[in-house]
């Protein structure tokens, strides 16, 4: 098997996507995932992708309506918060550039992935899922990941099939409905169930239409669903799909915020499934050849929860160890961690851990199963060496 090669795609800039302080979601967080990666990354080969214009204005519009552009542009100049969608989303001044900026980064991450086999290239600061082409929408003004999606697509050289896979606890609204007619997209989405959360989407019944009818597969689990519920239905559903589709492109949007103690969600996860995430994904891009990922960020809203698991999928991601939850934390990085956020840093690796213990049941995940493989017409089969136990 030819070496695997990791690139951290992270500029100080991409702090500027900012809403205020007052405001849940902040780039500071993952910058401090990213020094966080650096203490404990060793000697291994990383590349450093660390500098990043803003998207122009034509590659904004490979996803984005022109005149959402317009807009966005002419509120970053006017240099007032007004609301860019129902009001979670405000602009701000130097809004239009922050917000392609991050976008450029995903997509100069992506173009390098796309090089050669076998690359793994991480984005913490991306993740924007839920822009829309004609507004924002939940913190997001330009949709990153659908833009990586749209360039691997349009090439060149083109690609025929990609996989999008996204963890986050909010679903992807904004990715599945803008290729919902596509059937060169696998997009498969674990959430919080929509009945309980915004943005109110992600049904099993919603599984694309016309040329994209089957290729988008959702996943919607109840509040404290945890890692019983997480991890076997991964194993089930995630290699079944790539394996038939065989993407030329993976592109994984890790949100945190289904992380336990996250401000916003309810999700109740642990590290244990977002390494199984991460390690499933993979083991399917290695058993297909090599395929390119991209790994990007999303929401999360504890900090802790971010820094940490965020640094631990940046290990994962280059092959080497997690430190274990009693490894210490360097001061000096707790010192950076108390001067931009104004919060106590943690001490160690170790998780919050879930307040309550999950009701969920294997029976649970074979019902699931088995609506999800009827909304979608197909069998999906058990994971290898699954037996119908939960972990």
């Amino acid at each position: 098997m030819a070496a695997s090669e990791f690139a951290v795609a992270w500029d100080p800039r991409f702090l500027e996507y900012d809403f205020g302080p007052t405001h849940p979601f902040t780039e500071r967080s993952r910058s401090l995932a990213v020094d966080l990666l650096g203490c404990f990354q060793g000697d291994g080969a990383v590349t450093s992708l660390d500098r990043f214009e803003p998207l122009a204005d034509l590659e904004l519009e490979r996803f984005h309506r022109r005149e959402y552009v317009d807009r966005v542009e002419r509120l970053s100049r006017r240099g007032r918060r007004e609301p860019l969608d129902a009001g979670d989303t405000p602009s701000f001044p130097g809004c239009h550039d922050a917000s392609a900026r991050l976008a450029r980064g995903t997509l100069d991450a992506t173009a390098w992935a796309l090089e050669r086999p076998f690359r793994r290239a991480f984005q913490p600061g991306g993740g924007l899922h839920h822009a829309h082409p004609d507004r924002a929408s939940g913190f997001c003004i330009y949709n990153d990941v659908a833009l990586a999606l749209r360039y691997a697509l349009d090439g060149p050289p083109r690609r025929q099939r990609v996989a999008y896979l996204d963890i986050d606890a909010h679903h992807g609204d904004g990715v599945m409905y803008g290729f919902y007619d596509d059937g060169r997209v696998l997009d498969i989405d674990f959430h919080q169930d929509g009945r309980t959360i915004f943005p109110g989407t992600g049904a099993l019944s919603e599984t694309g239409r016309g040329d994209g009818a089957g290729t988008k597969v959702n996943v919607p689990l109840p509040p404290g669903a945890g890692d019983e519920a997480f991890r076997p239905l991964f194993r089930r559903i995630v290699p079944s799909l790539l394996r038939s589709f065989r993407p030329e492109l993976i592109v994984l949007q890790h949100g945190v915020d289904g992380h336990a103690g996250d401000g916003l969600a309810a999700l109740q996860l642990t590290e244990a499934s977002y390494r199984e995430a991460v390690g499933t994904t993979l083991d399917a891009a290695s058993e297909l050849g090599g395929v390119p990922l991209v790994v990007t960020g999303g929401g999360g809203y504890t900090p802790e929860n971010v820094t940490r698991t965020l640094a631990r999928t940046g290990l994962q991601l280059m092959g080497r160890p997690s430190p274990a939850a009693e490894a210490g934390l360097p001061a000096t990085w707790r010192r950076r961690y108390r001067d931009q956020l104004a919060l106590e840093a943690p001490t160690t690796f170790g998780d919050i851990e879930p307040g309550n213990r999950s009701p969920w049941s294997i029976e649970r995940t074979d019902a699931m199963m088995r609506q999800l493989e009827s909304a979608l017409g197909r069998s999906l089969g058990r994971a290898a060496g699954e037996a119908g136990s939960n972990p």
